[in-house]
């Protein structure tokens, strides 16, 4: 016979809240993470050409730790009026991933097809 001092009662860790974390953006080649998806800067996709004709299609982010700013920073064929760019790379492999824009504010443009959700 049970005591009722004895009774415990069962906690579900695993209780479905319906709440799952969020997926990360990541480095298509290795992997690694790069950002969240709700540092996305809306409008978030753009599609841009450089002097050369390569065409690029890049999302935008307020901020991407696991990309890293190489070089120094220039004006040139810039695609942001008053943002200098530098080249953003994966802080794993070093794949090229898209570009740092500094200015008033710094955020990074990452090549869609260089990175996975």
């Amino acid at each position: 016979m049970l005591d009722e001092t004895n009774i415990h009662l069962a906690i579900d860790v695993n209780d479905d809240t319906g709440f799952e974390p969020e997926k990360m953006v990541r480095c298509s080649s290795c992997e690694h993470e790069l950002t969240k998806p709700s540092l996305a800067i809306q409008p978030h996709e753009h599609t841009f050409r450089n002097p050369v004709g390569m065409t690029f299609h890049v999302a935008l982010y307020s901020d991407a730790p696991g990309a890293i700013s190489v070089g120094e920073p220039t004006m040139l064929a810039t695609w942001f009026p008053n943002y200098a760019w530098s080249l953003a790379i994966c802080a794993q492999c070093k794949t090229h991933l898209g570009w740092w824009f500094h200015g008033a504010d710094k955020f990074a443009g990452l090549i869609t097809n260089r990175i996975t959700t």
